[in-house]
């Protein structure tokens, strides 16, 4: 009499089992791992300019930039691939074979990659997970140099670079301080620009 009800209960146990039907709705998100963003539209943050024989600080309107860089209002890359679970982002260009991929690190919305072998991280932009859009922080830098002297040649820096430029950061090299600047011809420009990018 033994046997059976233990088979009874064995039976019973098994059944229980496959019929599990206390399954609990989690009602949290799941967390996307990989976004893809389509560039939307540019702002120009801000524009200065250094010139002159006593290096004269102004802001330029945004029609300014039209006489270095013609194509500042389009950015490189039409869209970007965000894959969290990789820690890679990709700078996609339809037009151009400039695409890129990066290893990253995110610090608050702060997206910053690895560039050239750098020790430091540069700072590429901002990814707002709650709004699901990326802003790609682009820095655009022109600085002349006219010659001192018969012996001295014209220099002339023209670059972009990720992140933003600051007084901090362009007044190092081929300029200290705007007080260095004492030809008529010298000059120190730089531009800000963000390019937003909404999901696809």
């Amino acid at each position: 009499m033994k046997h059976p009800f233990y088979a009874l209960m064995m039976a019973l146990s098994l059944i229980s089992c496959e019929n599990n039907d206390n399954t609990i709705d989690d009602p949290r998100p799941v967390d996307k791992n990989v976004y893809q963003f389509q560039f939307k539209s540019y702002a120009v943050k801000n524009t200065v300019l250094y010139q002159g024989a006593k290096g004269e600080k102004s802001t330029p309107d945004e029609s300014y930039l039209n006489n270095y860089w013609s194509l500042y209002q389009e950015p490189t890359w039409e869209k970007i691939s965000l894959d969290l679970k990789n820690k890679t982002i990709k700078l996609l260009s339809e037009t151009s074979t400039t695409d890129f991929t990066y290893s990253f690190t995110i610090a608050n919305d702060s997206v910053m990659i690895q560039e050239n072998n750098n020790s430091k991280p540069t700072y590429i932009g901002d990814f707002h997970k709650n709004t699901s859009s990326f802003t790609l922080k682009r820095t655009y830098r022109y600085v002349k140099k006219v010659p001192r002297d018969d012996h001295d040649a014209l220099l002339i820096t023209k670059s972009a670079h990720f992140g933003t430029t600051q007084y901090e950061n362009i007044f190092v090299n081929i300029f200290s301080t705007p007080s260095e600047m004492i030809k008529t011809g010298d000059q120190v420009l730089w531009t800000n620009i963000e390019y937003s990018y909404k999901e696809l």
